[in-house]
């Protein structure tokens, strides 16, 4: 994850929201059923024609919601038969969007149970009554499609809920757990190519008749850019160790989103300090890093949520000692 977003943080989100977001609430929590028809053929990504792409999405935020994610307005009903599930409503700053064939979405269907009557499902894109909002103009991750998932009287199928009705917080505060690493690692990456493109031109740079690599204030950024990602860095590597030990990892997760977004912006901003002038202009790639990195502080879970996160499980541990 981290090298590739390295390379472009575009395709490392990509990635990320497709394995992390789509692929693992239904492989966790899905029937096999669900798992033959929504997992096998999207773990390959490639359709049968060996062209066509198969990627999925996630559906949790909503133009009304943000942060909140148990305020969920879209619903989901019955039919009066009993066979189907009727979705109606819209999700928000969804990735991914214009490239899925399917999504995981979490809809209402007990409003009486607030956030314990969420359920997920599994929509296909082929569905009537559904329909794709414009793409976002973002400042940063573009070649990443990003617009609304718009239900109006979608029909699904009973069998496409996952897990339990009223389980659908919870798949999706678990699901955003093991996404948060992956948005750690975007992050990683991104802070590595701006301590590429800022040592790099350091080096070749002349100023005062010399490489500015050689003044102590370049030095000193690029040591704390390294410090910050490298730190960030272990910090990932132990929630993603804890992950797959099959160990609660909320904690950590966050812990690793938090510092690997942080120190992705820092060193974005540092590097276009480095290059000056030459950092503002898009004939250098400092400026893209700089707009990348600002969305890993935003997306699945703020900064500040990171905080609100990490602070209610340490308080958890000391009451409960």
């Amino acid at each position: 994850m981290e090298e590739i977003s390295r390379g472009c943080a575009s395709v490392g989100v990509i990635m990320s929201a497709h394995n992390s977001l789509y692929l693992w609430p239904i492989d966790t929590f899905g029937s096999e059923e669900l798992k033959e028809k929504y997992v096998a053929p999207y773990a390959q990504c490639l359709g049968d024609d060996g062209e066509s792409l198969m990627v999925g999405c996630f559906g949790l935020s909503e133009p009304g919601n943000g942060s909140d994610a148990g305020a969920a307005s879209t619903t989901a009903t019955l039919s009066q038969d009993g066979t189907e599930w009727i979705i109606n409503g819209t999700k928000a700053w969804i990735t991914n969007a214009h490239e899925s064939s399917a999504a995981v979405i979490f809809a209402t269907t007990d409003k009486a149970l607030k956030h314990k009557g969420i359920s997920a499902f599994v929509v296909p894109f082929d569905s009537p009554g559904f329909s794709l909002g414009a793409k976002e103009d973002k400042l940063g991750i573009r070649a990443s499609s990003t617009s609304n998932l718009i239900f109006d009287d979608v029909r699904i199928p009973r069998d496409h809920m996952i897990g339990e009705p009223g389980q659908g917080f919870k798949i999706a505060m678990q699901t955003l757990d093991g996404g948060r690493i992956g948005v750690a690692g975007q992050a990683l990456g991104i802070a590595s190519a701006a301590i590429d493109c800022a040592a790099k031109y350091a080096l070749e740079r002349q100023s005062f008749g010399k490489p500015i690599a050689q003044l102590q204030s370049i030095q000193n950024k690029i040591s704390a850019m390294s410090v910050a990602r490298d730190s960030a860095r272990l910090l990932t590597w132990r929630a993603a160790t804890i992950k797959d030990s099959k160990k609660k990892y909320t904690r950590e997760a966050a812990m690793a989103k938090l510092a690997a977004s942080e120190a992705a912006t820092m060193c974005a901003h540092q590097a276009i300090q480095v290059l000056g002038g030459m950092g503002y202009v898009s004939d250098m790639p400092a400026e893209r890093h700089y707009r990348d990195a600002r969305i890993t502080e935003i997306y699945e879970g703020t900064s500040e949520i990171q905080h609100l996160v990490i602070a209610g499980d340490i308080l958890k541990e000391y009451k409960q000692s």
